[in-house]
Protein backbone atom coordinates (compact mmCIF):
# COMPACT_ATOMS: atom_id res chain seq x y z
CA UNK A 1 0.00 0.00 0.00
CA UNK A 2 1.34 3.42 -0.92
CA UNK A 3 1.80 6.08 1.73
CA UNK A 4 -0.94 8.14 0.10
CA UNK A 5 -3.41 5.25 0.16
CA UNK A 6 -2.52 4.47 3.76
CA UNK A 7 -3.02 8.10 4.77
CA UNK A 8 -6.39 8.24 2.97
CA UNK A 9 -7.60 5.08 4.71
CA UNK A 10 -6.52 6.35 8.12
CA UNK A 11 -8.26 9.65 7.42
CA UNK A 12 -11.49 7.81 6.53
CA UNK A 13 -11.27 5.85 9.77
CA UNK A 14 -10.78 9.06 11.77
CA UNK A 15 -13.65 10.76 9.97
CA UNK A 16 -15.79 7.72 10.66
CA UNK A 17 -15.10 7.97 14.36
CA UNK A 18 -16.07 11.64 14.24
CA UNK A 19 -19.24 10.93 12.26
CA UNK A 20 -20.33 8.24 14.70
CA UNK A 21 -19.80 10.52 17.69
CA UNK A 22 -22.32 13.18 16.63
CA UNK A 23 -26.07 13.32 16.08
CA UNK A 24 -27.82 13.01 12.73
CA UNK A 25 -27.91 16.80 12.40
CA UNK A 26 -24.25 16.91 13.40
CA UNK A 27 -23.42 14.55 10.53
CA UNK A 28 -25.12 16.91 8.11
CA UNK A 29 -22.95 19.78 9.33
CA UNK A 30 -19.85 17.58 9.23
CA UNK A 31 -20.73 16.42 5.74
CA UNK A 32 -21.17 19.94 4.40
CA UNK A 33 -17.79 20.85 5.86
CA UNK A 34 -16.18 17.78 4.26
CA UNK A 35 -17.75 18.64 0.92
CA UNK A 36 -16.36 22.17 0.99
CA UNK A 37 -12.93 20.80 1.88
CA UNK A 38 -13.09 18.36 -1.05
CA UNK A 39 -13.99 21.25 -3.32
CA UNK A 40 -10.99 23.24 -2.10
CA UNK A 41 -8.48 20.36 -2.22
CA UNK A 42 -8.68 19.56 -5.94
CA UNK A 43 -8.87 22.48 -8.34
CA UNK A 44 -8.79 20.07 -11.29
CA UNK A 45 -11.84 18.18 -10.06
CA UNK A 46 -13.63 21.43 -9.32
CA UNK A 47 -12.99 22.60 -12.90
CA UNK A 48 -14.52 19.36 -14.21
CA UNK A 49 -17.54 19.91 -11.96
CA UNK A 50 -17.96 23.52 -13.10
CA UNK A 51 -17.58 22.51 -16.75
CA UNK A 52 -20.21 19.78 -16.41
CA UNK A 53 -22.73 22.12 -14.80
CA UNK A 54 -22.12 24.76 -17.46
CA UNK A 55 -22.53 22.17 -20.23
CA UNK A 56 -25.81 20.94 -18.76
CA UNK A 57 -27.21 24.40 -17.96
CA UNK A 58 -25.69 26.86 -20.45
CA UNK A 59 -28.42 29.46 -19.98
CA UNK A 60 -28.23 29.98 -16.22
CA UNK A 61 -25.95 32.63 -14.77
CA UNK A 62 -22.64 32.12 -12.99
CA UNK A 63 -24.14 32.62 -9.54
CA UNK A 64 -26.64 29.81 -10.07
CA UNK A 65 -23.96 27.49 -11.46
CA UNK A 66 -21.68 28.19 -8.51
CA UNK A 67 -24.52 27.41 -6.11
CA UNK A 68 -25.11 24.04 -7.81
CA UNK A 69 -21.40 23.22 -7.66
CA UNK A 70 -21.13 24.08 -3.97
CA UNK A 71 -24.30 22.20 -3.02
CA UNK A 72 -23.20 19.17 -5.04
CA UNK A 73 -19.94 19.00 -3.10
CA UNK A 74 -21.78 19.44 0.18
CA UNK A 75 -24.14 16.58 -0.71
CA UNK A 76 -21.13 14.43 -1.55
CA UNK A 77 -19.68 15.21 1.87
CA UNK A 78 -22.97 14.35 3.59
CA UNK A 79 -23.11 10.99 1.81
CA UNK A 80 -19.56 10.26 2.94
CA UNK A 81 -20.24 11.27 6.56
CA UNK A 82 -23.40 9.19 6.68
CA UNK A 83 -21.75 6.17 5.06
CA UNK A 84 -18.86 6.36 7.53
CA UNK A 85 -21.35 6.35 10.39
CA UNK A 86 -22.86 3.02 9.25
CA UNK A 87 -21.22 0.85 11.95
CA UNK A 88 -23.28 2.67 14.59
CA UNK A 89 -26.57 2.60 12.66
CA UNK A 90 -29.21 0.00 13.44
CA UNK A 91 -31.66 -1.57 11.04
CA UNK A 92 -34.59 0.29 12.59
CA UNK A 93 -32.75 3.61 12.55
CA UNK A 94 -32.05 3.29 8.83
CA UNK A 95 -35.63 2.30 8.03
CA UNK A 96 -36.75 5.38 9.96
CA UNK A 97 -34.29 7.50 8.03
CA UNK A 98 -35.15 6.36 4.48
CA UNK A 99 -38.55 5.59 2.96
CA UNK A 100 -39.18 4.07 -0.48
CA UNK A 101 -42.85 4.52 -1.37
CA UNK A 102 -44.01 1.96 -3.92
CA UNK A 103 -41.44 -0.67 -2.94
CA UNK A 104 -44.19 -3.26 -2.46
CA UNK A 105 -44.05 -3.94 -6.21
CA UNK A 106 -40.43 -5.11 -5.89
CA UNK A 107 -41.23 -7.15 -2.79
CA UNK A 108 -44.10 -8.87 -4.59
CA UNK A 109 -41.84 -9.91 -7.46
CA UNK A 110 -39.25 -11.26 -5.06
CA UNK A 111 -41.90 -13.28 -3.22
CA UNK A 112 -42.90 -14.85 -6.54
CA UNK A 113 -39.29 -15.65 -7.44
CA UNK A 114 -39.22 -13.16 -10.32
CA UNK A 115 -36.13 -11.07 -11.22
CA UNK A 116 -36.03 -7.29 -10.85
CA UNK A 117 -33.60 -4.56 -11.84
CA UNK A 118 -33.25 -1.49 -9.64
CA UNK A 119 -31.69 1.71 -11.04
CA UNK A 120 -30.48 4.88 -9.38
CA UNK A 121 -27.61 7.34 -9.65
CA UNK A 122 -24.98 9.12 -7.57
CA UNK A 123 -27.77 11.35 -6.36
CA UNK A 124 -28.99 12.28 -2.89
CA UNK A 125 -27.86 9.49 -0.57
CA UNK A 126 -27.53 6.57 -2.96
CA UNK A 127 -25.66 4.57 -0.30
CA UNK A 128 -28.54 4.62 2.17
CA UNK A 129 -31.00 3.93 -0.65
CA UNK A 130 -29.25 0.66 -1.52
CA UNK A 131 -29.02 -0.44 2.12
CA UNK A 132 -32.68 0.37 2.74
CA UNK A 133 -33.80 -1.49 -0.38
CA UNK A 134 -32.10 -4.64 0.91
CA UNK A 135 -33.70 -4.24 4.33
CA UNK A 136 -37.16 -3.70 2.88
CA UNK A 137 -36.74 -6.63 0.51
CA UNK A 138 -35.51 -8.81 3.39
CA UNK A 139 -33.05 -10.31 0.93
CA UNK A 140 -29.71 -9.25 -0.55
CA UNK A 141 -29.61 -6.81 -3.43
CA UNK A 142 -26.72 -7.52 -5.81
CA UNK A 143 -25.11 -4.16 -6.60
CA UNK A 144 -22.65 -3.55 -9.43
CA UNK A 145 -19.81 -1.30 -8.25
CA UNK A 146 -16.63 0.26 -9.62
CA UNK A 147 -13.70 -0.89 -7.43
CA UNK A 148 -11.59 2.00 -6.12
CA UNK A 149 -7.85 2.28 -6.78
CA UNK A 150 -7.19 2.39 -3.04
CA UNK A 151 -7.87 -1.25 -2.14
CA UNK A 152 -7.75 -0.69 1.63
CA UNK A 153 -10.23 2.18 1.52
CA UNK A 154 -12.38 0.16 -0.86
CA UNK A 155 -12.52 -2.75 1.59
CA UNK A 156 -13.37 -0.40 4.46
CA UNK A 157 -16.24 1.32 2.65
CA UNK A 158 -17.53 -1.93 1.18
CA UNK A 159 -17.72 -3.43 4.67
CA UNK A 160 -20.19 -0.66 5.50
CA UNK A 161 -22.15 -1.09 2.26
CA UNK A 162 -22.65 -4.79 2.97
CA UNK A 163 -23.49 -4.45 6.68
CA UNK A 164 -27.18 -5.20 6.14
CA UNK A 165 -26.64 -8.09 3.70
CA UNK A 166 -26.29 -6.59 0.25
CA UNK A 167 -23.82 -8.17 -2.18
CA UNK A 168 -21.30 -6.13 -4.19
CA UNK A 169 -20.29 -7.21 -7.69
CA UNK A 170 -17.15 -5.60 -9.22
CA UNK A 171 -17.88 -4.09 -12.63
CA UNK A 172 -15.22 -6.09 -14.45
CA UNK A 173 -16.49 -9.39 -13.06
CA UNK A 174 -20.21 -8.73 -13.20
CA UNK A 175 -21.52 -10.81 -16.12
CA UNK A 176 -21.72 -14.25 -14.52
CA UNK A 177 -22.97 -13.14 -11.06
CA UNK A 178 -25.66 -10.95 -12.65
CA UNK A 179 -26.91 -13.76 -14.87
CA UNK A 180 -26.97 -16.09 -11.87
CA UNK A 181 -28.84 -13.58 -9.70
CA UNK A 182 -31.48 -12.80 -12.32
CA UNK A 183 -31.88 -16.44 -13.33
CA UNK A 184 -32.70 -17.29 -9.72
CA UNK A 185 -35.23 -14.47 -9.32
CA UNK A 186 -32.93 -12.04 -7.55
CA UNK A 187 -32.81 -8.26 -7.47
CA UNK A 188 -29.83 -6.45 -8.97
CA UNK A 189 -28.99 -2.75 -8.83
CA UNK A 190 -26.99 -0.34 -10.96
CA UNK A 191 -25.99 3.31 -10.70
CA UNK A 192 -26.52 4.34 -14.31
CA UNK A 193 -24.93 7.78 -14.52
CA UNK A 194 -21.33 7.06 -15.51
CA UNK A 195 -19.45 7.08 -18.80
CA UNK A 196 -19.80 3.82 -20.74
CA UNK A 197 -17.49 2.09 -23.20
CA UNK A 198 -17.41 4.12 -26.44
CA UNK A 199 -16.72 1.13 -28.70
CA UNK A 200 -19.39 -1.09 -27.14
CA UNK A 201 -22.20 0.85 -25.51
CA UNK A 202 -24.87 2.96 -27.21
CA UNK A 203 -24.36 6.71 -27.45
CA UNK A 204 -27.37 8.34 -25.79
CA UNK A 205 -28.18 12.03 -25.57
CA UNK A 206 -27.76 13.43 -22.08
CA UNK A 207 -28.46 17.15 -21.68
CA UNK A 208 -28.32 17.46 -25.47
CA UNK A 209 -24.93 15.81 -25.96
CA UNK A 210 -24.47 12.14 -26.89
CA UNK A 211 -22.32 10.09 -24.55
CA UNK A 212 -21.68 6.31 -24.29
CA UNK A 213 -24.01 4.76 -21.72
CA UNK A 214 -23.75 1.28 -20.23
CA UNK A 215 -26.17 -1.03 -22.00
CA UNK A 216 -26.10 -3.82 -19.39
CA UNK A 217 -29.19 -2.80 -17.39
CA UNK A 218 -31.39 -2.58 -20.49
CA UNK A 219 -29.90 -5.69 -22.09
CA UNK A 220 -30.44 -7.76 -18.95
CA UNK A 221 -33.95 -6.40 -18.43
CA UNK A 222 -35.04 -7.46 -21.90
CA UNK A 223 -33.19 -10.78 -21.83
CA UNK A 224 -34.64 -11.91 -18.49
CA UNK A 225 -37.96 -10.05 -18.74
CA UNK A 226 -36.96 -8.25 -15.55
CA UNK A 227 -38.76 -4.92 -15.13
CA UNK A 228 -36.69 -1.87 -14.34
CA UNK A 229 -37.63 0.17 -11.28
CA UNK A 230 -35.88 3.44 -10.50
CA UNK A 231 -35.67 5.70 -7.45
CA UNK A 232 -33.66 8.67 -6.21
CA UNK A 233 -33.14 9.33 -2.49
CA UNK A 234 -33.98 13.00 -1.95
CA UNK A 235 -33.34 14.67 1.41
CA UNK A 236 -36.27 16.24 3.21
CA UNK A 237 -36.17 19.23 5.52
CA UNK A 238 -35.51 17.07 8.59
CA UNK A 239 -32.58 15.25 6.96
CA UNK A 240 -34.52 12.06 6.23
CA UNK A 241 -34.76 10.70 2.68
CA UNK A 242 -37.70 9.77 0.51
CA UNK A 243 -37.23 7.77 -2.71
CA UNK A 244 -40.49 7.01 -4.54
CA UNK A 245 -40.01 3.96 -6.74
CA UNK A 246 -41.42 3.82 -10.27
CA UNK A 247 -41.41 1.27 -13.06
CA UNK A 248 -39.91 2.12 -16.45
CA UNK A 249 -42.21 1.07 -19.32
CA UNK A 250 -40.68 -1.61 -21.58
CA UNK A 251 -43.54 -3.90 -22.62
CA UNK A 252 -43.46 -2.47 -26.15
CA UNK A 253 -39.76 -3.30 -26.69
CA UNK A 254 -38.14 -6.34 -28.27
CA UNK A 255 -35.03 -8.11 -27.01
CA UNK A 256 -32.75 -6.81 -29.75
CA UNK A 257 -30.28 -3.98 -30.35
CA UNK A 258 -33.02 -1.44 -31.06
CA UNK A 259 -34.88 -2.44 -27.91
CA UNK A 260 -31.75 -2.18 -25.77
CA UNK A 261 -30.97 1.25 -27.17
CA UNK A 262 -34.49 2.56 -26.63
CA UNK A 263 -34.71 1.23 -23.07
CA UNK A 264 -31.32 2.80 -22.32
CA UNK A 265 -32.58 6.09 -23.78
CA UNK A 266 -35.63 5.91 -21.52
CA UNK A 267 -33.73 5.47 -18.28
CA UNK A 268 -31.28 8.23 -19.25
CA UNK A 269 -34.26 10.52 -19.88
CA UNK A 270 -35.58 9.73 -16.38
CA UNK A 271 -32.20 10.65 -14.87
CA UNK A 272 -31.99 13.90 -16.82
CA UNK A 273 -35.50 14.87 -15.76
CA UNK A 274 -34.54 14.31 -12.12
CA UNK A 275 -31.32 16.32 -12.45
CA UNK A 276 -33.10 19.21 -14.08
CA UNK A 277 -35.47 19.30 -11.13
CA UNK A 278 -32.83 19.22 -8.38
CA UNK A 279 -29.34 19.39 -9.92
CA UNK A 280 -27.59 20.17 -6.64
CA UNK A 281 -28.09 16.58 -5.43
CA UNK A 282 -26.09 14.91 -8.22
CA UNK A 283 -22.34 14.26 -8.18
CA UNK A 284 -21.19 16.40 -11.09
CA UNK A 285 -17.53 15.68 -10.26
CA UNK A 286 -16.96 12.83 -12.74
CA UNK A 287 -16.36 13.25 -16.47
CA UNK A 288 -19.75 12.21 -17.83
CA UNK A 289 -19.06 13.73 -21.24
CA UNK A 290 -15.75 13.00 -22.95
CA UNK A 291 -14.42 13.78 -26.38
Amino acid sequence: MSLRDQSTTLALQALGAAARSVSWSGRLSLGRFLGRRMMALSSARKRITESNVELAFPTIDRTERDAIVKASYENLGIVLAELLSTPSITRDALLDRVSIPGFDAVRARHAEGKPTIFLSAHYGNWEYLAMTAGLMLEAPVSIVVHPQHNAAADRLLNSYRTKFGNVLIPMGEAARPLVKALSSGGTVAFLVDQHGVPEKDPWIEFFGKATPTYEAPAALALRFNAPIFYAFAEPMADGRYVAPIRELPMDDLSNDRDGVRELTRRHVAVLEEQLRRRPELWSWQHRRWRA
